[in-house]
């Protein structure tokens, strides 16, 4: 019983203890690799490069992320190809961020949100070429990076390169679907 109490004490003294603090300013410093936005009363937005910051938690919200260049994975998707062929395709994408404030505020998930677009762009070129056409590699890239760069304009990130990690003829069973391999 004393221990769930002095348990509760302490929860109740660290709450009290936040709110406290949470007048105070706090100082935070980005890295050289770092990027980030000072949001003042959740209107006002400064972008912040590298170096120290002093920022009023009631007043402000300091977001970063790490601005230097990144690859993103694809998972492997299976494609059917306008000649009726099961193919799987993975790959990555590699990326880096120009514009702090519109990849913060513009898009929720950068990563996740690149590799849907990539993924999308994909299933749209390779189901539109014949299999013969889908192995040609350096159009396949070519399609993916220019399909990618043009859908994550406003997103504040330099689309760097794509790469395709595996291109594979599969056997797929698909299920609920109609002959056309489209869901019933």
């Amino acid at each position: 019983m004393d221990i769930c109490f002095s348990g509760e004490i302490i929860s109740w003294l660290n709450e009290i203890i936040e709110r406290v603090m949470s007048v105070f300013p706090r100082i935070t410093m980005l890295a050289p690799y770092e990027a980030g936005i000072k949001i003042t009363l959740g209107k006002k937005v400064r972008p912040l490069g590298a170096g120290w910051y002093v920022w009023w938690p009631m007043i402000h919200n300091v977001v970063s992320m790490e601005i230097q260049s990144q690859v993103v994975d694809l998972r492997t998707q299976s494609v059917r190809t306008v000649d009726n062929r099961d193919v799987v395709v993975s790959g990555a994408i590699q990326y880096s961020i120009n514009n702090i404030e519109r990849a913060t505020c513009n898009v929720q998930s950068l990563d996740g949100s690149l590799e849907t677009l990539a993924l999308g762009i994909i299933l749209e070129f390779v189901g539109s070429v014949t299999l013969d056409e889908c192995q040609d590699l350096g159009r396949l890239k070519s399609e993916i990076l220019r399909g990618t760069r043009e859908a994550a304009r406003g997103w504040g990130v330099k689309i760097e390169r794509i790469y395709i990690t595996d291109l594979g003829i599969a056997r797929n069973i698909r299920l609920l679907s109609n002959a056309q391999g489209r869901i019933a």
